[in-house]
């Protein structure tokens, strides 16, 4: 039976304000629990750019991580208009050039402070859905809404959903009716039988592994997956398979 390769689609590395269940703070940190859990690759980001200035943030992901093959880059991006991050035909380059195949962004008020409209955002999502890099939206950052009117306009923008529980899947499965390249990842879908019910409707491809290190356990994450009933198949999918195609498509 084929090994099952367990690749983290949600990941943060870096000092936060305040306590979690684990503060991985340090790379060497990150790579050890990455080992008790069996993980082998992770797109990471960096606090600094979640919680205080993107730039910076990314910049230190870049440093802190250099030199370890399987932990690849997100950036957490910001829209041109104040100038702190290029237009996005500049920053596309710039990306490219650092290797990066994901991004984030964390609109509202109480994150990075702006809107994921087409009158704030569209630009930035137009060049993300031109070279078809996905992009991570924390549930907890927008509303059904923004993400259903985000996939109206730009409906080949692969979108992927972090941090979601069971009971979003009443809103999951009408977009999933309407929309293929929206994704969600796994670290909060703790519901009795609810990986099992998506694939069961929708096949195993919308679905990516994910952990939200350092908020919660590798192991649990991986747990999640290995006992779930579907198929070996379908669980190699969701753990890894799933993410590197979406990732394989990017910059061609």
């Amino acid at each position: 039976m084929e090994k099952i390769k367990f690749f983290d689609c949600n990941c943060q590395i870096g000092r936060v304000g305040y306590p979690h269940l684990l503060d991985v703070s340090k790379v060497n940190r990150l790579l050890e629990e990455m080992a008790r859990a069996g993980i082998e690759e992770a797109l990471v980001y960096h606090s600094v750019a979640r919680y205080g200035h993107p730039p910076l943030g990314n910049q230190l992901l870049l440093d802190e991580i250099k030199g370890h093959d399987n932990l690849h880059p997100v950036w957490v991006l910001l829209p041109h208009h104040t100038g702190e991050m290029e237009p996005p035909e500049n920053l596309m380059i710039k990306m490219k050039n650092n290797g990066i195949k994901a991004a984030r962004v964390f609109p509202g008020r109480t994150f990075h402070g702006f809107s994921l409209d087409e009158w704030c955002l569209g630009d930035l999502l137009s060049a993300l859905e031109s070279v078809k890099m996905p992009l991570f939206l924390d549930i907890e950052t927008v509303s059904w809404e923004e993400i259903y009117n985000l996939l109206i306009k730009h409906p080949n923008l692969p979108l992927i959903i972090s941090n979601c529980s069971y009971r979003h899947n009443r809103y999951l499965y009408p977009l999933w009716d309407k929309f293929d390249h929206l994704y969600v990842e796994t670290s909060w879908f703790m519901g009795a039988g609810t990986i099992e019910d998506i694939v069961k409707r929708f096949g195993s491809k919308r679905i990516l592994f994910g952990t939200n290190l350092l908020r919660y356990t590798g192991t649990a994450a991986v747990a999640l997956i290995t006992y779930a009933d579907i198929s070996h198949a379908d669980k190699v999918a969701i753990a890894s398979i799933n993410l590197e195609r979406i990732l394989n498509e990017v910059w061609r």
